[in-house]
Formats: C-alpha cells, sequence, structure tokens
C-alpha cells in the first residue's frame, strides 16, 4: 500500500512541476487536481483541500524574483499534504512538514539550475549551427531530468520516511502540538504582512479597517469578507471610471476650444 502511495504523490509532484512550468497557472493547480489525489490515496477530497488550503495560505507571502526561489512551495507542499494525508494528520502537521521541506528542496532546484545554466551555451552552439535536431534532444533531456528528479525525490521521500515521519509525529506533546496549530493558524497573517509591506499605500487603511472590523466585531466568515472586498473594489473601479470619464471630457473640451485669447493681450503684444 505504501508503494502506491508513494508512487501516487510521486506521479503528483512530478505533474506538479511539468504544470508550474507555464506560469502563475500552475497556482491553481491544487484546487483541481488535489480532491483527484485524495480519491486515488482513498481519502477524503474535503480534507485534503481543508489541508491544502492551510499549506497554500502559510505559503501566502513567498514570493520568486527571477530565478531566485526563496523556498520551493510546490514541492514542499505536495509532501505535507502527502504526509499529512497518509497519516492522517491535520493541517498544522501538513504546515509543519511542508515549510522546511520546501527549503530543502531548494538545494535541489540550485543544483539543476546549474546544470541548465551550463547547458546555455551548448544551446548556442546548436543555434549557429542550425541543428534544431540536437537542440530539441537537449531541450527534451533537461525536461526529462527536472520531472525524474521530482518524482523520485518525492517517490523516495514518502516510501522510506513517512515511518520515520509517522514516529515523529506520534512523540510530539499535545502542548507542543496546540502550538504548531496555533503557529500554523499565524503563518497566513505573516504571509498576508509581507504582501502589504510590497503593496500597502495609505489610502487602503479604511479598507484593511474595515475588514477588520467586520471579522472582530461583527464575527463575519472570511468568504463574507471577501465578498465585501469585491464589493469595495468594484466601487472604487467604478469611481476610478468615471474620474478619467471626466478628465478625458475636460481634456477634450479643452483641445476643441484651442487656446484662449485676449484682445488686451494682442494688443498688447501687437504694440
Amino acid at each position: 500500500m505504501l508503494l502506491y502511495q508513494a508512487f501516487i504523490i510521486g506521479l503528483y509532484a512530478a505533474w506538479g512541476k511539468w504544470f508550474g512550468i507555464y506560469g502563475s497557472f500552475g497556482q491553481v493547480m491544487p484546487f483541481f487536481f488535489t480532491p483527484v489525489l485524495a480519491i486515488l490515496l482513498g481519502k477524503s477530497p474535503v480534507d485534503a483541500l481543508m489541508i491544502d488550503a492551510a499549506i497554500a495560505l502559510a505559503f501566502y507571502g513567498v514570493m520568486q524574483i527571477g530565478a531566485v526561489m526563496p523556498q520551493d512551495t510546490g514541492f514542499g507542499g505536495t509532501l505535507g499534504l502527502g504526509f499529512a494525508l497518509i497519516l492522517n494528520q491535520k493541517p498544522a502537521i501538513a504546515v509543519a512538514l511542508a515549510v522546511p521541506i520546501s527549503m530543502l528542496a531548494v538545494v535541489v532546484w540550485n543544483l539543476l539550475k546549474f546544470w541548465f545554466t551550463t547547458n546555455v551555451e551548448v544551446f548556442d552552439k546548436y543555434i549557429d549551427e542550425r541543428n534544431m535536431k540536437k537542440f530539441n534532444r537537449l531541450w527534451w533531456i533537461q525536461m526529462a531530468v527536472y520531472i525524474l528528479t521530482y518524482f523520485l525525490l518525492a517517490f523516495l521521500a514518502v516510501l522510506l520516511g513517512t515511518h520515520g515521519i509517522k514516529a515523529f509525529v506520534t512523540s510530539i506533546p499535545k502542548p507542543f502540538l496546540s502550538g504548531l496549530t496555533v503557529a500554523a493558524g499565524m503563518l497566513p497573517a505573516v504571509g498576508m504582512g509581507m504582501l502589504l509591506k510590497y503593496v500597502w499605500n495609505i489610502e487602503f487603511l479604511p479598507f484593511f479597517i474595515a475588514g477588520f472590523l467586520l471579522g472582530a466585531y461583527l464575527k463575519l466568515p472570511i468568504m463574507a469578507i471577501s465578498l465585501f472586498g469585491v464589493v469595495f473594489g468594484l466601487i472604487m473601479f467604478f469611481i476610478d471610471r468615471h474620474i478619467n470619464d471626466v478628465k478625458k471630457s475636460n481634456q477634450a473640451q479643452a483641445v476643441t476650444a484651442g487656446p484662449s485669447t485676449d484682445d488686451d493681450e494682442g494688443d498688447f503684444f501687437n504694440e
């Protein structure tokens, strides 16, 4: 059974890496394929989505700038989700596993990136020689190594590490486990704080306070607050569009009227 589970999670990790090649569209993958993974593992799709959402929120503030990857959130999230599903653990355990795994996985990415970089000169050589056959072959070799590496890592991690992870999880004292649960709940706030650091504008303050009041005092759920955010966003959108329309109208009227002329000014220059 464990061999089958390791194979499925290995395929999931490889598919995620392949899917992630196509940019930010790959970020929506978990919401489509996580239930499928849960069904293949014989687990509840709802539990899998809850765990995956907790992991995604924990990585909310992680930003990859260019080729610099601070954390491999995709691979770490895959193994955190996989271990949590196999061991029937709570989202807090998945987050506690996903974060360090994502940091360790960066080492693998850096090694692969080093090899990819050394192949640049070879690609340039094939381009100069107009040898597209060798160019394409090297490209697909790179892709195969890239995908196969993450498949094997996930496969071996689950196959060889599940018993160790299980022993580790069962040995965690309950107070410490409660602390992990609290920390997992705080990580989304840390991620949002990191994002606000880059996009914060004092003009957003009323909306920030409104969201806090809706949650803290009116006890509204996250979905309701999100819908209020959509409403506020639409209001600001239509207000900005109206202001831009007025500005364009004023500019068009100014151009149509032409430069203002004054008789006294004309007499002065004529003199």
